[in-house]
């Protein structure tokens, strides 16, 4: 009996995408206890009981695999925002429940989010220029339609968008940089009062 060739590429899709996924879950491991700098690839090979050619065979360098690492923690981050930000009825219940998901990320995953925040800081491109900075940073975009859309409703007061969306994605990622570092940091007291000052930043006057 022959065997079906497009059974068999499916197969082998799906083993592959597998290993991909395992490689990657290891990484995030790794560089969690480790750092970025010190997660080699025979490192992770290792710890994911493998060969270094395996990991060769999907992702060309560690470059490759960190870039996918780190899209694998943004999308989970994104996913909980996304599904907040769908349920907000309006412009100002979305602005809460945006910083709501996000700090309720950091939160309850400080292990991921010391890994995001060590390759944000220290992945670079082959020009030495860093990976992910400002100047791509569509978090800010996204955040700041947020904010014209109240703006637009009439539920937040005229002041510059891009300034104020800045800002609180620098708040916001304060709290990353403290979760898991500083133990007196309490990260529910924290997302409390940065709601209230956001709010108060942004309402229109009575």
């Amino acid at each position: 009996m022959r065997s079906n060739p497009s059974t068999i590429g499916q197969s082998s899709t799906f083993t592959e995408q597998a290993r991909r996924i395992q490689i990657v879950e290891c990484a995030i491991d790794t560089m969690s206890e480790l750092g970025y700098a010190r997660s080699s690839l025979a490192e992770i090979a290792k710890r994911a009981g493998i060969s270094k050619g395996v990991i060769a065979y999907h992702f060309t360098s560690k470059n490759e695999l960190t870039e996918q690492v780190a899209l694998e923690l943004f999308g989970r981050a994104g996913r909980l925002i996304d599904t907040r930000l769908e349920e907000a009825p309006t412009a100002t219940a979305a602005l809460r429940g945006y910083l709501e998901a996000n700090l309720a990320f950091i939160g309850a995953n400080p292990d991921l989010v010391r890994v995001l925040t060590d390759i944000v800081m220290n992945f670079r491109d082959a020009d030495g220029s860093p990976r992910y900075g400002p100047q791509d940073d569509g978090l800010i975009e996204h955040l700041e339609g947020t904010l014209r859309h109240g703006q637009e409703t009439g539920e937040f007061r005229d002041f510059a968008t891009r300034a104020m969306a800045i800002a609180i994605r620098a708040a916001v990622d304060a709290a990353a940089g403290r979760i898991g570092r500083d133990p007196r940091f309490d990260i529910g007291t924290y997302t409390r009062e940065l709601i209230t000052l956001v709010g108060l930043a942004t309402a229109k006057s009575p």
